[in-house]
């Protein structure tokens, strides 16, 4: 199913329009950041490890990024303990991976197929609230094995073109922990691990 197909059928003309803005911001960059580190994926940084120990329980052996940005780390060089990996994926020793994000051209593709592993980092927060629940549901047909969220609960410092801040949904730990146990039921293969983040560098996990 193409991207456009997607924001057509399933999601709100509000979540076709918020696309159109970030794509603007990743092309020309916001007042804090330039176009280059403006939603560039730096906030998997804080995960690299954790991931890496779930895709060792759980043997992943392929990963959707869903919401890369503009795929960081997939594309530098790493240093985990002193060891240089040539990028995150080497580190993970993941060699089936697809990065998407509507708002970058060349990762814009949808994912045609499952994964093992479904990352989802500061992305949901960025969803018009009429469509997060659909949202969350999607991403969850996407896996095989587990997802894993991280979900800011604040205020970005960022706003959108057209004034609204760019954290478009905002809800407190708890509320987005009933939202993703009642969804996940309906998904009893797929171990969800959600952390929440109450402010930056503070970071609640909820499952």
């Amino acid at each position: 199913m193409s991207n456009n197909k997607i924001q057509n059928e399933i999601f709100s003309k509000d979540y076709s329009e918020t696309i159109k803005l970030y794509k603007k911001m990743h092309l020309e960059g916001t007042d804090f950041d330039n176009a280059e580190n403006t939603f560039d994926g730096k906030s998997l940084r804080f995960f690299i490890e954790p991931i890496k120990k779930i895709i060792l329980q759980t043997q992943a052996k392929s990963l959707i990024d869903f919401g890369c940005g503009k795929a960081k780390y997939y594309l530098e060089q790493i240093n985990i303990n002193n060891i240089n990996y040539e990028n995150v994926v080497q580190y993970w020793e993941i060699n089936d991976y697809k990065l998407y994000d509507p708002g970058v051209e060349k990762y814009s593709k949808y994912p045609n197929k499952k994964a093992d592993a479904l990352l989802c980092i500061d992305v949901i927060e960025h969803i018009p609230e009429k469509d997060v629940i659909k949202f969350i549901n999607e991403i969850f047909k996407l896996s095989n094995k587990f997802i894993f969220m991280n979900i800011a609960c604040y205020p970005a410092i960022k706003n959108l073109p057209d004034g609204r801040n760019v954290h478009l949904t905002i809800k407190d730990p708890d509320e987005w922990k009933k939202i993703i146990s009642t969804i996940s039921k309906n998904f009893p293969n797929i171990v969800p691990y959600v952390i929440c983040s109450t402010g930056r560098k503070k970071f609640i996990s909820l499952f």
